[in-house]
């Protein structure tokens, strides 16, 4: 389509959204002599009405849940069902909510994703969710996230998915577009598993930066399946079963459907590449391709504009400029033809590595790194500090200097011990960790105040000989208050976003 037809189609759409919707066939008569034009027109008119705030980007949210709903209470939290412990509240939308859940059966964290009560009874999402779970069991990828099991109590349905710490997406680019050595193992990393989806038949519908998590470590996980649809339906079971919308209807974001689905054809595997090369574009510049002043001027140009120009996407190796470009044609058989075909071209976009002549691969300075290295450095420092409290030992008179240092032993002990378990917990056992952290924090805590009162309590013994020894004392028992009640917290809620860090 010429850019003056669609800035036709554009203007005459505006005017007829502008009409009462009783008149809009009237003024589309005598306004559109072009039989295509009218068709267009009429087209975006049908979803229109419809358009959700996800033409531009849509609030946070996590593990897929619906943006922009009001927040359910978590009248979970603190409850127990089955063998899960709810512990809190991940991300809340329309359809329901998702919790954070130890499972005490297996001691590992797990996300519970809950219907909202208005939709317990709904045989409609009860549906979706058990969809979701059955396309999301179907596959196994390190970058999709695992469903364990769909549970049933007291007549409510649970989804039992693996918990996956980090942010979204969307999250990651508030703070700008992602380094292109991100966006392009990330992007690798969802082409993998959408490959691995499409080959089981199975079509997202749904991807967008909301519903891709990214690790601490750098590693991305899709989340949400509950929009899949099976192109063929598996084995015992039937087409009705797979398809929960009726024929020719419109599902999904619209600013991340691809113009087939808008105009409600019955998506493939090729709607999925369209969402993914809009998700590309947003990572790589920070931006989504076809954003427009309002929700109906971004559905007009994702059907028929080309993505706006972008320096930042000018700046990324060529090979990855073409990839977005082709996953973002109008037509869905100018896209790839395989998806897979779409990660050997992201492979060949990838620059190789710098090489290491020691052989060792490069430190990477995440923030669970920057927790790990705390757990390291407080645990070394808390029994360095024993020193010098034996010298003061000596300088105390009686048995309180004997009593103050029997106490730094304890405290360190129980500290230092407890963060090298947890250290060695996040390298070795990681998803145990969130279970040993809520376990050891209390303790950990306690054991950090104990040595603090120890150091005000040996400097107030020893005022009296040496002034400089005392004000150094109370100096290091301030410096670990402060490390206990705001660095760690910290490095803490940087490591692991979306829970209720001790």
């Amino acid at each position: 389509m010429t850019p003056d037809h669609w800035r036709l189609v554009n203007d005459l759409f505006h005017a007829a959204l502008a009409c009462d919707t009783a008149e809009r066939d009237a003024f589309l008569e005598q306004s559109c002599a072009d039989p295509s034009v009218k068709a267009e027109v009429s087209s975006l008119l049908m979803h229109a009405d419809d358009a959700p705030s996800g033409f531009t980007p849509p609030e946070p949210t996590v593990s897929g849940v619906a943006p922009g709903a009001t927040p359910i209470e978590p009248d979970l939290v603190g409850s127990r069902l089955g063998h899960y412990d709810i512990l809190s509240v991940l991300g809340s939308g329309g359809m329901g909510v998702v919790y954070l859940a130890n499972d005490r059966r297996l001691g590992r964290p797990v996300a519970i994703k809950a219907l909202s009560p208005r939709y317990l009874s709904d045989d409609h999402y009860r549906r979706r969710l058990r969809q979701e779970a059955r396309a999301a069991a179907t596959l196994s990828h390190p970058a999709i996230a695992t469903v364990y099991a769909l549970e049933e109590f007291d007549g409510a349905l649970y989804l039992v998915c693996e918990y996956v710490p980090g942010t979204t997406l969307r999250e990651a680019l508030q703070d700008g577009p992602l380094p292109t050595a991100t966006v392009l193992q990330a992007g690798t990393d969802i082409a993998s598993a959408l490959a691995a989806a499409h080959a089981r038949d199975l079509v997202h519908r749904d991807l967008k930066p909301e519903n891709v998590m990214l690790t601490p470590e750098g590693s991305v996980k899709i989340l949400d399946f509950g929009l899949a649809q099976f192109r063929h339906p598996p084995a015992g079971v039937s087409m009705s079963d797979t398809r929960l919308t009726r024929p020719g209807a419109v599902i999904g974001t619209p600013g991340y459907m691809a113009p087939e689905q808008l105009r409600g054809a019955d998506p493939d595997f090729r709607a999925d590449l369209f969402a993914f090369g809009v998700t590309l574009y947003e990572l790589a510049t920070g931006r989504h391709p076809f954003v427009g002043d309002d929700p109906v001027t971004t559905l007009v140009r994702v059907l028929e504009a080309e993505p706006a120009p972008s320096d930042a996407l000018e700046a990324c190796p060529p090979g990855f400029q073409q990839v977005v470009s082709r996953c973002l044609e109008k037509d869905p058989q100018a896209r790839f033809d395989d998806t897979t075909d779409l990660v050997r071209a992201l492979e060949a976009a990838t620059p190789e590595p710098p090489s290491h002549a020691s052989g060792t691969r490069p430190i990477s300075w995440s923030p669970l790194w920057w927790w790990q290295l705390h757990q390291i450095f407080v645990s070394v420092l808390l029994y360095a500090l024993l020193i010098p409290l034996w010298v003061v030992r000596g300088w105390t008179p009686g048995s309180i200097g004997n009593a103050l240092f029997f106490g730094a032993v304890a405290a360190s002990a129980v500290g230092a011990t407890l963060r090298l378990h947890l250290w060695f917990t996040s390298r070795v056992y990681p998803s145990e960790l969130l279970t040993q952290r809520h376990k050891t924090a209390r303790w950990v805590r306690g054991a950090d105040w104990t040595f603090a009162l120890v150091l005000l309590g040996a400097a107030a013994a020893t005022l009296s000989q040496t002034a400089v020894s005392a004000t150094l004392l109370v100096g290091t028992a301030i410096a670990t208050l402060v490390a206990s009640l705001v660095i760690e917290p910290a490095t803490t809620r940087a490591a692991f976003p979306h829970t209720d860090a001790p």
